[in-house]
């Protein structure tokens, strides 16, 4: 089988990359035997040969709404069967592994680094909305940047609370909000250890 030259770069694998609700990243067991230079029945007998590599985080069936799902998104590939397979980034590589070709090979690294330049986006974007944020709420909650100052130049709660206008019922309940929201990695020194006990 010839494999088309796109599917030799980062974007022509990248490109076939899906995604769904409630199923990890994962590439189509047809575009799989296209990448690696084999079929889609070799792909799938490999799987059932080797059930132990591939359990369902790595290799999983998809549905016949995750089908219509995919045909509405217009996935090139060919959906004309009526159940397909999906494997994800670890599934990915461990079929190279099971296919044993100089093919496969070559094309799980680049599949692999497809894969992570995904994720690492992913992690980027989900970072920046955090800071984001976390920055739009200090700015609506004046007491929390208060809080978050005070804890940059390593004060206690008192300390925090004399300079403020504040009582310590508010301040304290601030600390909790902040610390459950990952906005501080702990509660301020010298403050009462009951008060995250429930928290």
């Amino acid at each position: 089988m010839t494999i088309p030259q796109t599917l030799f770069d980062l974007s022509g694998v990248s490109a076939r990359i899906h995604h769904l609700p409630g199923r990890p990243p994962f590439i189509l067991d047809a575009d799989m035997a296209t990448i690696y230079g084999s079929s889609t029945k070799a792909i799938n007998q490999a799987v059932k040969r080797n059930p132990d590599r591939f359990p369902k985080d790595f290799c999983f069936s998809l549905t016949e709404g995750e089908i219509s799902d995919l045909r509405s998104q217009n996935v090139t590939t060919n959906m004309s069967r009526a159940l397909a397979s999906g494997f994800t980034h670890a599934g990915s590589i461990a079929l190279s592994g099971v296919l044993k070709t100089e093919v496969a090979a070559r094309m799980s690294v680049i599949i692999h680094r497809a894969f992570a330049a995904m994720e690492a986006k992913a992690l980027s974007d989900t970072r920046f909305m955090v800071q984001k944020l976390r920055s739009e709420t200090l700015v609506k909650k004046p007491i929390y940047g208060r809080i978050m100052e005070g804890a940059r130049n390593g004060w206690t709660f008192e300390q925090v609370w004399r300079s403020t206008s504040y009582t310590k019922y508010q301040l304290e309940t601030a600390v909790r909000e902040m610390v459950a929201m990952g906005m501080l990695s702990a509660p301020l020194a010298g403050m009462q250890t009951d008060l995250f006990a429930h928290a």
